[in-house]
């Protein structure tokens, strides 16, 4: 199975991307922060879910908003190509499979896809992160050890887990010297309990003489209780003739004290009524003096003239008050125009170096029509190209007398390299030394003629035909034809003495002329070397003198021109200084200048004109302004300066407002006084008639006899009420019999009948608390079920002991099973991963180690080349990493028929040498035939490392949005 593509609709960072992948390598590259891991998570959430919110997982919400999810392109070996989306949803998100042919599927056809693994099974085959191989260092050799197991067999992480989770179910469960596990704490309560049980079984002993000495108490209170009836009932009398004695003498005396009062009525709240009425005409009384006041005070305060016409003089005058400010602008704006218009003509002043009055009044006049400055600037023009033609011409003498210095230079070089007399004297002996060397050549040949066949009569022939092409080429070579004539001459010799010695001395004697050819040659080399060497160095010495005699000549004919420009510059400059000492301008030498000139004194003449008009205009406004202020101060009859004449003439007009309205509501208050001064009047009126009519009802003609009267009214009804009490306490109380006794008789009968009655009390309850006490204990022997919950307790502790040792003996069993699985696994398939792992851990460590093997202590080890084991714990970091990695692509390897998913790292390699990380690539890349990887790094020379692999750049995504629909 391959991933093609991947299609982030919002995920995190990153939005609406999309990243092509290919078969074999694919490199995420990324600094930090870049949104690698983000890309990771992406396709692991949208192929197994999304993380639940219990599961501590990050769900990558999108940043930006939008939709939460995307899609994964795959290649299957079995469906063809499927398109994987899944987006925010239920809490796993919606998933829609799409397949080439039209159809549609969800989570359960995903399954199929996926070859029904989980995220859990994936991650602990196909994907492993950098976090991961970093805990190695913290594990124990066990650990190690099962964490290699769990990689390299599928399924065994899952049975490590439970393994380690029954384990520890068991330890929490029971300790042969343990306190705290639970069982260890079940049989420490049923030994308690076990006591307890003994103890409750002494107790119940007791209960048949708490029965009998209840009984006897029984009796003892039902006699008490007797006694003590009657002895409440002679108190009773006693106590109510006692209560009502009191009562008949209190109401004698309240009886008494009615019969002397003789008010019978009055007004029903007659004083919170009349003190209501009384306050409502003080006040009534107190209102009517003040508006009385007021009224009077109105009447004094009138106009002494209508202000209508004046206010109205005033409004018209403040309604000019926009023209005063644009006159007031207007003024400021035309002095400071005049005013900068002033300096600007004096900087233009002080820039072309205006001396006095004089010259500026000549500056003035002066004449700067266009004609003059046509004049002017055709003067500067001709002086400008003048002094472009010097430039150049002096810009092309010295680059000319810098080639003369290199020529000078290049001449001295040369002489350096000058070959020596020596030199040449061996060149020259080049002709000579081919003609000898040709010589020699000639005669070897005669000789080896003469001793191959005397018969041969064409040899001499040859060898004279021979000695001539030698003669002709070397004179071709050196260029010298008189060497093609000597060797025409050697030719006719040698033919004569061959011809001779073939016809007078046929058996003459061999000669070997091979060595002395051989010396001939080596110094025919080194003549010819010399040659050359003097041939190249007359040839550059006789072309560098003649460039420098060129130079010569051209520098000669730039300095009569430059000569001949530098007078018609003199010329054109006494031209401009005529020109300029006719205004008054001297001592400007640059011609750039004369241009600006012209306009610098135009801007003077028109800031002259400016300065003119802007006074005249400024006089003007300020005559304006002062004649406003004169009328406002025959308005106003108040002396007014320009800055607040407006703040103030609003001042005046406000004032004068103001007074007309205060006599306009003095108007319409009057009015409102007289009408409410009427109604007061007529208030007080009712209430005064009120007054009386509760003196009346109350019989009184004044306010104190008023208030006499409520006092005795409500004395006569509190005495009233007493009485009335008293009359329903003694009909509560009944019919008394007054006793026959004494006073002191009957207070020393219930001193009797009280000390009796405390005596029984205290007689009962101390039998109440005996009977209580004893009752408590005979019921907590038949009713009180203790002894029974403890043996119920007793029972019911031993039955969770009994449940406790069934988990553990559960846990026992599954350990042991799970031991027999990891025996099975160890010999079935863990074989075939550990042969393939080999060969990669082999490969990955340079051939240091050649087996990786599990001991029968279930401990991995690493065997070298020389024999020598190591526990995987004694290893190095990257080494452990190395067996790891070795583990992971060994299962992957074994499951490429059934489970062909891609391979997702992350970063991985950073503890790995150089070495080690070439040897990773390599097995990488033979293996990226068969498998897919997806590596995740911020390293950036990975990139490259790998040849053909496609590399991503995650910082790039973002600039490259686009998000096709299906």
């Amino acid at each position: 199975m391959r991933i093609q593509k991947l299609v982030i609709y919002g995920f995190g960072q990153h939005e609406d991307i999309q990243i092509d992948l290919e078969d074999g390598i694919n490199v995420f590259f990324g600094l930090n922060e870049a949104g690698k891991t983000t890309i990771q998570q992406f396709i692991l959430s949208v192929l197994f879910g999304f993380p639940l919110r219990n599961q501590g997982l990050l769900r990558y919400e999108p940043k930006g908003g939008g939709r939460h999810g995307g899609q994964v392109h795959i290649l299957h070996p079995e469906f063809g190509k499927v398109i994987v989306e899944r987006i925010k949803g239920k809490s796993a998100g919606e998933v829609t499979v799409y397949f080439e042919n039209g159809t549609r599927g969800d989570e359960e056809t995903l399954k199929k896809v996926l070859y029904r693994y989980d995220r859990a099974s994936f991650e602990s085959i196909f994907s492993f992160t950098i976090l991961q191989l970093q805990n190695f260092d913290k594990m124990t050799e066990e650990e190690l050890s099962r964490t290699l197991l769990a990689s390299g067999t599928t399924g065994v992480d899952a049975m490590n887990k439970l393994e380690q989770r029954a384990s520890k179910e068991m330890n929490s469960l029971f300790k042969k010297s343990g306190k705290n596990p639970e069982m260890n704490i079940k049989i420490e309560e049923i030994r308690a309990l076990e006591q307890t049980l003994k103890d409750s079984r002494s107790q119940i002993d007791q209960y048949e003489p708490s029965i009998l000495r209840i009984s006897e108490i029984e009796q003892e209170l039902k006699r008490i209780n007797e006694e003590e009836s009657e002895l409440k009932i002679q108190n009773e009398q006693f106590a109510k003739y006692r209560q009502v004695k009191p009562l008949i003498e209190q109401q004698q005396e309240l009886k008494a004290k009615l019969s002397n009062l003789s008010q019978n009525s009055f007004p029903k709240e007659g004083i919170r009524r009349f003190e209501g009425l009384k306050d409502r005409v003080q006040e009534l009384t107190i209102q009517i003096t003040q508006l009385k006041q007021n009224i009077q005070q109105s009447k004094g305060q009138a106009f002494e003239k209508d202000p209508n016409e004046h206010i109205k003089q005033l409004e018209s005058t403040l309604a000019k008050e926009t023209e005063w400010h644009h006159l007031k602008l207007r003024k400021q704006q035309l002095a400071n125009e005049r005013d900068q218009a002033t300096r600007d003509m004096e900087q233009q002043m002080r820039l072309i170096g205006i001396k006095d009055k004089e010259h500026f009044s000549q500056v003035v006049t002066m004449d700067v029509s266009l004609q003059k400055e046509e004049h002017f600037q055709n003067i500067v023009n001709d002086l400008s190209q003048v002094d472009e033609s010097i430039r150049y011409e002096n810009q092309g003498l010295s680059r000319l007398q810098s080639e003369l210095e290199e020529s000078n230079r290049n001449l001295a070089e040369l002489k350096e390299e000058a070959p020596t007399n020596e030199e040449i004297e061996l060149a020259s002996k080049k002709s000579v030394l081919i003609n000898q060397l040709a010589e020699l050549k000639a005669l070897q040949h005669v000789s080896q003629a003469s001793e191959a066949s005397s018969n041969k009569s064409n040899i001499p022939f040859m060898v004279s035909g021979l000695i001539l092409l030698t003669s002709i080429i070397g004179a071709a070579l050196i260029g010298n034809w008189l060497i093609a004539g000597f060797g025409l001459v050697l030719t006719g010799l040698i033919l004569f003495l061959l011809m001779k010695g073939n016809s007078s001395t046929p058996q003459a004697k061999k000669t070997d002329y091979h060595e002395d050819i051989t010396n001939m040659e080596q110094e025919l080399a080194k003549a010819e070397q010399m040659a050359n060497k003097v041939m190249n160095f007359n040839g550059k010495q006789k072309q560098l003198l003649d460039q420098h005699v060129e130079k010569e000549h051209v520098r000669a004919k730039l300095s009569e021109n430059l000569n001949r420009l530098t007078q018609k510059k003199l010329e054109a400059n006494q031209h401009l200084n005529e020109f300029l000492m006719a205004y008054g301008f001297d001592g400007l030498t640059q011609t750039q200048l004369f241009t600006e000139l012209f306009k610098r004194i135009r801007l003077i003449q028109e800031l002259h004109q400016t300065i003119a008009q802007k006074s005249s205009e400024h006089q003007e406004v300020i005559e304006e302004i002062h004649h406003q202020i004169a009328m406002m101060i025959e308005l106003t009859g108040e002396t007014l300066h320009e800055n607040n004449a407006y703040h103030r003439l609003r001042e005046i007009t406000s004032e004068w407002k103001n007074r007309q309205n205060k006599q306009v509501f003095a108007e319409e208050k009057t009015t409102e006084w007289n009408q409410q001064l009427s109604e007061k009047q007529k208030l007080l009126e009712v209430q005064t008639n009120e007054i009386d009519a509760l003196w009346v009802e109350a019989a009184v003609s004044d306010e104190a006899a008023f208030y006499e009267a409520d006092a005795a009214y409500q004395t006569k009804q509190a005495l009233q009420q007493e009485l009335n009490a008293i009359e329903m306490q003694l009909h509560s109380i009944g019919e008394v019999v007054l006793p026959q006794l004494s006073e002191e008789e009957q207070n020393s009968h219930l001193e009797n009948v009280d000390d009796r009655l405390a005596s029984l009390e205290k007689m009962r309850h101390e039998l109440l608390d005996e009977r209580a006490m004893l009752k408590q204990q005979t019921n907590s022997l038949l009713s009180d079920e203790h002894y029974g919950n403890v043996l119920q307790q007793f029972e019911q502790k031993k039955t969770e002991l009994a449940e406790l040792a069934h988990k553990w003996a559960v846990n026992k069993a599954v350990m042991e099973a799970i031991k027999q699985t990891m025996d099975n696994l160890k010999e079935k398939r863990l074989p075939f991963v550990l042969e393939k792992s080999q060969q990669f851990f082999t490969h990955l460590t340079g051939n240091r180690y050649e087996a990786l093997e599990v001991n029968e202590e279930g401990i991995f080890e690493a065997v070298n080349a020389q024999g020598i084991r190591f526990r995987i714990a004694e290893l190095s970091q990257a080494t452990k990493e190395q067996a790891y990695i070795s583990l992971r692509f060994a299962l992957a390897e074994s499951l490429i028929e059934t489970v062909p998913l891609p391979v997702i790292m992350d970063d991985p390699f950073v503890h790995f040498d150089q070495y080690r990380v070439n040897q990773m690539v390599q097995l990488m890349t033979n293996l990226e035939s068969n498998h897919q990887f997806l590596y995740f790094t911020c390293h950036e020379e990975m990139k490259s490392i790998w040849p053909n692999a496609h590399v991503i750049d995650v910082a790039a995504l973002q600039k490259e949005r686009s998000v096709p629909s299906i």
